[in-house]
């Protein structure tokens, strides 16, 4: 049961974090300020930042091989989402994180 709440809470968290990639990107193309805005750059920034930290690791997936969990590659095969597709997510996320963030500051930048 605690394997699954941890799955479950690192899906809820793998979800926030991309609503909040994608908000991102939608506020660079769009020009859209707002508190949400805010919220998911500090999110962003938080997530890269412990992840990084971790060694390209999530502290979530070594919670969950502590506690049982074989699957994948160690990235963050944890999470309720399909084997083939978790390997990608960092470089996907990222990629589309550093994009939406280029776009933004660049519409700070030229008014």
């Amino acid at each position: 049961m605690a394997l699954f709440a941890i799955k479950a809470f690192h899906t809820v968290v793998f979800l926030v974090e991309s609503a909040s990639i994608l908000y991102i990107v939608y506020s660079g193309l769009t020009g859209r300020r707002d508190s949400w805005l805010a919220v998911a750059i500090v999110l962003v920034l938080i997530e890269s930042a412990v992840y990084i930290l971790n060694g390209t690791r999530c502290p979530l997936t070594r919670l969950a091989r502590q506690m049982g969990d074989r699957t994948g590659d160690d990235f963050i095969a944890d999470i309720f989402l399909p084997e083939w597709f978790t390997p990608y997510i960092p470089r996907i996320c990222g990629a589309l994180a550093m994009g939406g963030l280029l776009l933004v500051g660049a519409r700070l930048l030229l008014g």
